[in-house]
């Protein structure tokens, strides 16, 4: 009978168990699915553009998108929400074309002015023209408005303006043209043709005169070009420190030497000091013992075929998700979550109970724990790590278990009288106490004190 009892209570289980398997089963979560569309609406909704899908996971799609000029690693859940966001670098700016003494001069004629030279003083363009006979100086701010006009005298009316000498020099073959002298009858400018840098003379009516030789033409180096330039001389790692104006300076390394170098205007480099040692690229193999030196533990690495790496490990309690450079610098630390404590004896053996387990004994093993424990009637042999996460299980036997009247006999046999069974327990949310005889039949039950939390 009593035996019958206990198979009774272990079926009741099983019934539950079967019963919630198929809930969960049939559980479902909102998830973005292979709908591109929908991505690129949660990055344009949280001001990002130019969004490209790099990968995607059960619960992540790993996107990069560009926000305020930079770039951004940034992660999407399956409910659409934005869960990290990750700094990789800059994004392309489209730039502004610049506001050349060309267009002022073209300007100035479109509104009647003749006899026009315009020149750049630093990011402005100052100009002067003629109309009805009258001299103007005329600035114009980098957006290419007028930002001031005054008179500045009569004009020749015969007379050549630099705009024009410029013109015909360039109908010519000549280039980087710049008029030394616009006062007529003489005019004279320098310019440079077929490589060579000349001093060119004109006739009042744009005839040229005379040409002498005066050196060699060199073009004026693009700050842009820096890098580039000082890629072919055999540096590498250049990082431009000041490219406003010349000398242009820059930081390179040279095999393991760290250089400060300047560059004149036109690409010539006038000085080289070192000023240190350049760090070696790291093996991304050895990122994660890289990271555990730098004291973070449990790291796993999420990114390490391209820089900038990507690894995730965990600082004391929290996860972390770090950005390494190619030189082992984490570059970015940001929070992704809650990482595992170290459990105690008791703490494994309440979670083992909660997973339905009969521990039968629990041990500490070098940094972790072994647990032999029973489940109906299989015996396992369960190792864990610190944190209390499964290492390795394995079938050790079988588990037998006594039955009611067994227990009680074996009490009687040791001098107990009167026995019989209590069970305390909660139904229907209020704690019960219940008895039963020796046969298994309840005797009793009462409400107790009690939480059923």
């Amino acid at each position: 009978m009593t035996r019958m009892f206990a198979k009774t209570i272990m079926i009741a289980c099983f019934c539950i168990a079967a019963a919630i398997a198929p809930m969960q089963a049939n559980a479902q979560s909102i998830t973005l699915g292979g709908d591109d569309r929908m991505v690129g609406e949660v990055l344009r909704a949280n001001g990002y553009t130019n969004g490209v899908i790099k990968s995607r996971s059960l619960t992540l799609v790993r996107t990069e998108a560009c926000k305020n000029g930079t770039k951004y690693l940034v992660k999407i859940s399956v409910l659409g929400k934005i869960t990290s966001v990750t700094k990789l670098g800059d994004c392309p700016r489209p730039q502004r074309a610049r506001f050349t003494a060309e267009q002022a001069a073209q300007f100035l004629s479109r509104n009647g002015y003749g006899q026009i030279d315009a020149r750049r003083q630093g990011n402005t363009i100052v100009a002067t023209a003629c109309r009805n006979n009258r001299k103007y100086e005329i600035n114009f701010n980098r957006r290419g408005e007028v930002a001031s006009r005054r008179r500045a005298g009569n004009c020749d009316p015969t007379g050549l303006a630099a705009w024009q000498i410029i013109d015909r020099l360039r109908a010519e073959g000549y280039n980087q043209v710049n008029v030394v002298d616009d006062q007529p009858p003489r005019y004279v400018a320098e310019a440079c043709r077929n490589g060579d840098r000349v001093r060119v003379q004109l006739s009042n009516r744009g005839i040229i005169r005379s040409e002498n030789r005066i050196g060699n033409c060199r073009q004026r180096l693009n700050p842009a070009n820096i890098a580039n330039l000082l890629e072919s001389e055999g540096y590498e790692r250049v990082e431009v420190i000041e490219r406003r104006r010349p000398p242009y300076v820059a930081h390179a390394c040279k095999g393991n030497a760290k250089y400060e170098v300047q560059i004149g205007r036109f690409g010539r480099l006038r000085s080289e000091s070192r000023i240190g040692r350049c760090a070696v690229p790291i093996d991304p193999a050895n990122l994660a013992s890289l990271m555990t030196n730098e004291g973070y533990d449990r790291v796993k690495v999420l990114r390490g075929n391209r820089t900038p790496y990507l690894v995730e490990g965990c600082k004391g309690e929290t996860l972390v998700e770090l950005v390494v450079n190619r030189f082992g610098r984490i570059t970015q630390e940001d929070d992704v979550g809650t990482c595992a404590t170290p459990v105690s004896k008791q703490q494994l053996e309440d979670r083992l109970a909660e997973d339905g387990y009969l521990a039968v004994a629990v041990r500490k093993r070098g940094s972790g724990w072994t647990a032999e424990v029973c489940r109906d009637e299989a015996k396992s042999n369960i190792r864990f790590d610190t944190y209390g996460e499964i290492v390795s299980q394995r079938r050790s036997g079988t588990c037998t278990s006594s039955s009611v009247l067994d227990v009680l006999k074996t009490l009687e046999s040791r001098g107990a009288r009167s026995t019989n069974l209590i069970v305390e327990g909660c139904f229907r949310n209020r704690k019960y106490r219940w008895e039963f005889d020796r046969l298994g039949n309840r005797t009793g039950r009462k409400a107790i004190d009690g939480s059923c939390s």
